[in-house]
């Protein structure tokens, strides 16, 4: 393996384990990454604001140096706190969605920061919106998109009734848009250009790093792209098939056994030399 000099992982699935929390392995690993020198970071679907208000309350603030928020969308550096936006959704191309899945039982998810606006709040949503440090909001969404733009529409529904998803989004013909599965609930629209890939390539050239000297850890259909543009793409054992197939190496270990600490342990630190940045 080559040299590394930024790390990047997916936070749901792959770097907090299933309660959502930091293992204290996993935190203990990306601290000694900090020792030798090398950049960590967050690439998720969430925003950044959220990810930053979560960075303290994991007691991993001082180890993480970027985050790649809404699928590459969003990166933020927190050493310079400088945040960059890419390919935003025009709000018309969004209310064409909406109006195609809209007789469907499903709720829809505009994130602006650490707000949440949708056009169905219950109890269960609002308590899954605090989990991720949002706060839900329900408005009537075609006044608030059409002078508006996002970074992404969510569409949420029971995960029984994905399947119903999924079939429809395959008669949406937008070349606007392009969507994709990020959690059994969970389905998202985005820019064509953005996707963690898209995101990766922003950050290497943000920090003047080669994608060769890379790594990357995901688990879901979300993290193929950044998977396999960096130089080592690393899934969890608990990934989907799809990911696998793509990545440099699968972990015999879950998100649950704090496979992103052993892979840094076995095969980073050992191997790596020290870089100064």
């Amino acid at each position: 393996m080559k040299p590394v000099t930024l790390v990047a992982t997916d936070l749901d699935g792959t770097f907090l384990n299933s309660q959502k929390k930091v293992t204290d392995l996993n935190r203990e690993a990306i601290s000694k990454l900090k020792n030798h020198g090398i950049l960590f970071g967050i690439a998720s679907g969430r925003p950044v604001e959220t990810v930053r208000a979560m960075l303290k309350e994991w007691k991993i603030e001082d180890s993480v140096s970027f985050i790649m928020g809404m699928n590459g969308g969003v990166v933020y550096d927190l050493r310079q706190r400088t945040k960059e936006e890419y390919h935003v959704l025009d709000g018309e191309i969004v209310l064409d969605i909406i109006h195609f899945f809209q007789d469907l039982d499903v709720d829809f998810w505009i994130l602006e920061g650490a707000t949440r606006y949708t056009n169905r709040t219950s109890i269960e949503t609002q308590e899954h919106a605090r989990l991720f440090g949002e706060t839900e909001i329900e408005i009537d969404l075609e006044p608030y998109l059409q002078n508006n733009t996002c970074n992404k529409l969510i569409i949420h529904c029971d995960k029984e009734y994905m399947p119903i998803i999924l079939e429809r989004a395959k008669q949406y013909k937008n070349d606007a848009c392009v969507g994709f599965l990020t959690a059994n609930n969970l389905f998202e629209y985005v820019d064509p250009r953005i996707n963690k890939g898209y995101g990766i390539e922003k950050v290497a050239k943000h920090f003047g790093v080669k994608l060769e000297n890379c790594v990357a850890f995901g688990d879901e259909q979300n993290d193929k792209e950044m998977l396999e543009k960096v130089g080592m793409g690393v899934c969890m054992q608990n990934g989907s098939q799809d990911v696998k197939d793509v990545s440099s190496y699968v972990s015999p270990y879950t998100n649950d056994e704090s496979a992103i600490a052993h892979f840094i342990e076995e095969n980073i630190l050992k191997e790596n030399v020290d870089v100064i940045l």
